[in-house]
């Protein structure tokens, strides 16, 4: 980093710090002026922007419906029915209807085996229900043909072409079979006045979904949200560029939802009643057999009670054989059970099993081992929609559902070992009671048997009877378990982009985009503006003459102001430095003026004349020479040639005499800087030089010296170190606050102690904002003036603010 771009930082930091304690608003509203251009077109250009995005932004429209989840059923109360592996939280149905699943079977129900398209420069719209065309597919031979973008040219109402994959098949025929390498298809136009409109604007074309993909697509846009826990309401929401296909998937994932839910809750009891049919059957005819054989024997033997049997016998005895009967059937119940898991070849079907063990005492044992069998089948079922069956995690699943299978398995055969020891238990019990009655006749006995046995099959015939009426009303139950309380409308206005939002925000970006340009400006802003940031940045001890005022007007070629309007603010600027420079040397005798600055286009050139004009017009001799011999500028300021000057005077080339040369201004001579020579620096600082200004001041009162800018060249600073009157000239917005070490190092080093400084240039519209102008007092000696109204302005035009000449009458 180079010195210069050191002290823009240490500028900007000291800006950036002091910015609320040091805001200049006149600079501020200076740069506002010098900026608003920019500001106003970044405006624009954002407004323009929002428009091209609210244009070529595809519409996003959503749809919503709204689902209320219902309590179990008031048959299901009646009966006090358990389901298995049924968990009826709001949270898991949350996840059902977000489930990879929940959208499969969705879509499956939706037209989206073909979706048909229309592109054009930009967007591409989707024709869900309203294509002019509809593409048949007779035979798919090829998966990879889906997802593939097919475009279709129609040349007329009955030959078009296909373009997929870079091929390009033409002379096919509408409504005939068209064979291509994939697949078979059949394309009928539905309306031939619609085809010719899109395809002139549009480029038409057709993809074969697959649904892998349609699910990832539609699950990203789902969403699904718990509106009310207590009401227990979901709201279901999609979004998508095509309103009707937004507005029929959210109602159609509803209605799948319920149709789901009642068909699965109502598969069990399907099966129940199955199972239990097929009981009734069996259990029908044991009875019957058993009635026929009481009827016999009571006829045969001609016995109608058991009156004379001891009743505690009768009572053990029949204790005995209905705990038997029940532990047969247990154990049939089990064996059914083994055998339906043991014959299975894929995963256990679980409501398969489910009908088998309900109502019975193995419920209890087996529902936890069943209800984490079927979530982990469920997890099964969910995982094949976004891995392989390869994959690690899939494996895991499977393992997980053997292990928890052969527990199933060894448990069921736990519970049949158990049952069939119980049974083995009892009869020999049953015998041993039985021993006692061989006393008994041994008709009553069989008698009583048969009885016995008759009244255990009854009871259960009765049982499975009202089983299966009871599981009967409860699936006719299942029709209003979850309801739609809100209907997916058609929508309307678009959810993104919204126009007053995207405009808006546009707007303020465009204005804060114009807002930090003008911060920017502001605080990287390293002109000088004020004598009293020239006094602030100076490490000396630096007086001030005053201002110039910037001239609204094009500076005309004589550069000479003041002899044209003496009642200008210009001319009565000059007037105040003449009149400061008394305090700075008030004695006797003719005085050297040395006027210098730190660049060219300072306006060094432009004071020396003007400066010299005004001492001029008070009676004062005054001569103007030219030594800014490598930029000469004194004879365009004259209007002039520059033929012979202070380079010929100073090789003797020419007198003194011939030399000098009179200006349109009595009292004013000057003397031009001739052609430039190859050793300007030699020849100023020759002992000519002195002999010449010595000879000078016999003539004249002041001389005035147009010296080298100091901070190019050092051409002029043995002339500055001799001057009655040392000015530095600074610009305003123009010189650089660095400038003002260099004005320092001709104070601090080259010992010139009476520097004084004149800033150029300044534009008064800003001293209306800002107090930095009015007092120009430095730490030496001198006073500035405060322009802004007075007689010395009548010649000047009173100028409009800014805001006034944007917005007000002319």
């Amino acid at each position: 980093m180079n010195s210069q771009q050191g002290q823009e930082y240490s500028n900007y930091k000291q800006r950036l710090t002091n910015f609320s304690n040091e805001f200049d608003l006149g600079l501020f509203v200076y740069i506002v002026k010098k900026t608003f251009v920019w500001v106003i077109a970044s405006v624009l250009v954002a407004g323009l922007a929002a428009l091209l995005y609210l244009r070529y932004t595809p519409r996003i429209y959503e749809a919503n419906t709204v689902i209320q989840l219902g309590e179990d059923e008031y048959s299901k109360s009646i009966v006090t029915l358990n389901q298995f592996g049924d968990d009826n939280s709001i949270q898991s149905r949350l996840e059902l209807l977000r489930s990879n699943m929940m959208i499969r079977q969705t879509l499956q129900k939706m037209p989206l085996e073909i979706s048909y398209f229309a592109e054009g420069e930009i967007l591409t719209n989707e024709h869900y229900l309203l294509s002019p065309y509809e593409v048949e597919i007779l035979h798919l031979r090829n998966e990879n043909i889906k997802n593939i973008p097919i475009h279709i040219i129609f040349q007329d109402e009955r030959t078009f072409s296909v373009q997929y994959k870079g091929n390009s098949i033409t002379d096919l025929s509408t409504d005939r079979e068209v064979h291509l390498d994939e697949m078979d298809i059949r394309v009928h136009i539905k309306n031939w006045k619609s085809v010719v409109s899109l395809s002139q604007e549009y480029e038409l074309f057709f993809r074969v979904n697959s649904m892998s993909a349609l699910v990832k697509q539609f699950s990203r846009n789902l969403n699904v949200r718990i509106l009310n826990s207590t009401a227990k309401t979901l709201g279901i929401s999609y979004k998508n560029n095509n309103t009707h296909l937004a507005r029929d998937f959210a109602q159609m994932h509803a209605q799948e939802f319920i149709r789901f839910d009642l068909e699965r809750r109502s598969r069990s009891d399907e099966n129940i009643i199955s199972f239990i049919d097929n009981q009734i059957d069996t259990v029908f005819d044991n009875l019957r057999a058993s009635e026929i054989l009481l009827n016999e024997y009571k006829q045969a033997n001609k016995i109608t009670n058991l009156e004379s049997i001891s009743g505690v016998y009768l009572e053990r005895l029949t204790d005995y054989e209905d705990e038997i009967v029940s532990l047969e059937i247990e154990e049939r119940l089990l064996n059914e059970v083994a055998n339906l898991a043991a014959g299975s070849t894929d995963d256990i079907e679980i409501y398969n099993l489910v009908p088998l063990v309900a109502g019975s005492k193995f419920e209890s044992s087996l529902k936890g081992l069943l209800d984490n069998l079927y979530r982990l089948l469920l997890a099964k079922e969910e995982a094949l929609y976004s891995i392989t069956p390869d994959n690690n995690q899939f494996e895991n699943l499977e393992y997980q559902i053997g292990i928890q299978e052969r527990l199933a398995l060894e448990t069921i055969q736990a519970l049949k070992n158990k049952t069939t020891e119980r049974k083995e238990s009892l009869q020999n019990e049953l015998q041993s009671v039985s021993g006692l009655y061989f006393a008994l006749p041994q008709k009553e006995l069989e008698f009583a048997r048969l009885k016995r046995l008759f009244s255990i099959n009854e009871k259960y015939y009765t049982m499975l009877l009202e089983k299966r009426i009871e599981y009967r009303i409860s699936k006719e139950g299942f029709v209003t378990r979850h309801q739609v309380l809100e209907e997916a409308s058609l929508p309307r206005q678009p959810v993104s982009p919204k126009p007053k939002v995207i405009t808006i925000a546009f707007l303020l970006a465009g204005a804060f985009l114009g807002f930090l340009i003008i911060s920017i400006r502001y605080l990287i802003h390293n002109d000088i503006t004020s004598l009293n940031e020239i006094v602030k940045l100076s490490d000396a001890s630096m007086g001030t003459l005053g201002i110039v005022p910037k001239y609204k007007n094009p500076i005309p070629d004589s550069m000479m102001i003041v002899d044209k309007h003496p009642k200008s603010l210009i001319a009565e600027a000059f007037r105040s430095v003449r009149t400061n420079l008394q305090f700075i040397d008030n004695s006797e005798g003719p005085k050297l003026a040395a006027i210098t600055s730190t660049i060219s286009g300072e306006g060094k050139t432009f004071i020396a004349i003007n400066l010299a004009g005004i001492i001029a017009f008070s009676g004062k001799r005054v001569i103007v020479i030219d030594l800014d011999m490598r930029k000469p500028k004194i004879h365009k300021g004259m209007r002039t040639d520059n033929s012979y000057g202070m380079s010929t005077l100073l090789i003797n080339k020419t007198s003194l005499n011939d030399t000098i040369r009179k200006s349109q201004l009595d009292n004013l001579d000057f003397i031009t800087a001739g052609p430039v020579p190859p050793n300007p620096s030699e020849l100023i600082l020759s002992d000519t030089m002195q002999e010449i200004i010595d000879e000078l001041k016999t003539r004249y009162d002041l001389i005035i010296v147009d010296n080298p800018p100091v901070g190019l060249v050092t051409d002029g600073v043995e002339i500055i170190k001799k001057a009655d009157f040392p000015i530095y000239v600074f610009r305003s917005d123009f010189s650089k606050k660095q400038f003002v070490q260099v004005a320092d190092r001709l104070i601090n080093e080259n010992k010139v102690s009476k520097l004084s400084i004149i800033l150029n240039g300044v534009d008064l519209d800003r001293n209306k904002y800002s107090y930095q102008y009015r007092y120009g007092y430095g730490y030496g000696y001198g006073y500035g003036y405060g322009y802004g109204q007075g007689y010395y302005d009548t010649e000047q035009k009173v100028r409009k603010n800014w805001f006034k000449k944007l917005f007000g009458k002319k």
